[in-house]
């Protein structure tokens, strides 16, 4: 009988030893199981995580979406990031997407820049500026007439109308004024209406339309405006031009993870040749480091036309 008992224990402790087994082995399979997940989930993170860029809204949005799609795609593909354009319906709504954390970088113009460094209470950051190529027209506002028209210049437009694109534009409002009032000359006293089209190719359609007499466009933009048929060759004359506009700042918030800040920096400061190639359907060539010091001229301009840099 004791014998039959040991055996019946042996048996039990051996039953149990089995189970205990079973269940380690379980736990370890569960725990490798998760941490299998885990790395699968933390290589997916990056490509997982989308980062808003926002462009600025200067021309027809279809027409900027077509044009920086090259660049939208390297950025991806540098980064590993998923990189989501979005142009808004004007500058102040692009700066606002970035102060309420929908945007974490933008393409801002410099005068759009500085309203920036004032408007996101979480901080914006120049890291890169867009340095044009060599045979580009140089970034200043030109003031431009309906080819053929009496006015041959500023002179010969005292009480007539004027367009501008829209408030936070650099060189579709803020530099056209401070060249203005350099002159000694305010626009609303001087010109008998002052309207704002809202972007570049608007106000210079104001002008072939006979909807205004004058508009301050971007000096870069006219060539492409002709190209793409927005206006024909002979359709306007340049009568009087701004000094020239520093470089388009790249910006991203200041709160933005660090390898975020890093991997968007080094994709466009580090491989010029890529990027000169995915920047060839625009007017820029590369990147450059950019410093918030380099924006001190918008602000002095800002000062100087009477503005306070403002939504």
């Amino acid at each position: 009988m004791k014998s039959k008992t040991k055996k019946l224990s042996v048996i039990a402790i051996i039953g149990l030893l089995l189970l205990s087994l079973a269940a380690c082995s379980g736990e370890n399979k569960e725990k490798s199981s998760s941490q299998d997940t885990k790395v699968e989930a933390t290589e997916q993170t990056k490509e997982d995580m989308v980062i808003e860029f926002g462009l600025a809204p200067d021309e027809d949005t279809a027409a900027i979406l077509r044009k920086y799609e090259p660049f939208i795609d390297y950025l991806e593909e540098e980064t590993g990031y998923t990189i989501k354009p979005y142009v808004g319906a004007d500058y102040t709504a692009v700066i606002q997407a970035m102060d309420s954390d929908h945007l974490d970088a933008a393409w801002f113009g410099p005068s759009e820049y500085v309203l920036a460094t004032d408007q996101v209470k979480s901080g914006v950051e120049a890291f890169a500026k867009a340095v044009q190529t060599e045979d580009s027209i140089k970034y200043r506002t030109s003031f431009v007439v309906k080819a053929g028209s009496e006015y041959k210049s500023m002179e010969d437009l005292k009480g007539k109308t004027l367009a501008f694109t829209d408030p936070a534009s650099t060189s579709g409002h803020i530099f056209g004024r401070y060249s203005l009032v350099e002159e000694n000359i305010v626009p609303e006293e001087y010109f008998e209406n002052v309207i704002y089209a809202g972007s570049h190719d608007a106000a210079l359609l104001s002008v072939i339309n006979d909807e205004v007499d004058v508009a301050a466009v971007s000096s870069r933009k006219i060539p492409g405006f002709i190209e793409s048929g927005v206006i024909e060759e002979g359709d306007i004359s340049i009568i009087y031009e701004s000094v020239e506009i520093p470089a388009d700042p790249l910006t991203y918030r200041n709160n933005l993870p660090e390898e975020v800040k890093t991997a968007l920096k080094d994709a466009l400061i580090n491989n010029p040749e890529k990027v000169k190639e995915v920047l060839s359907g625009t007017e820029f060539s590369h990147f450059e480091e950019a410093k918030d010091e380099d924006y001190d001229l918008v602000r002095n301009a800002y000062k100087v036309a009477g503005l306070e840099p403002e939504l």
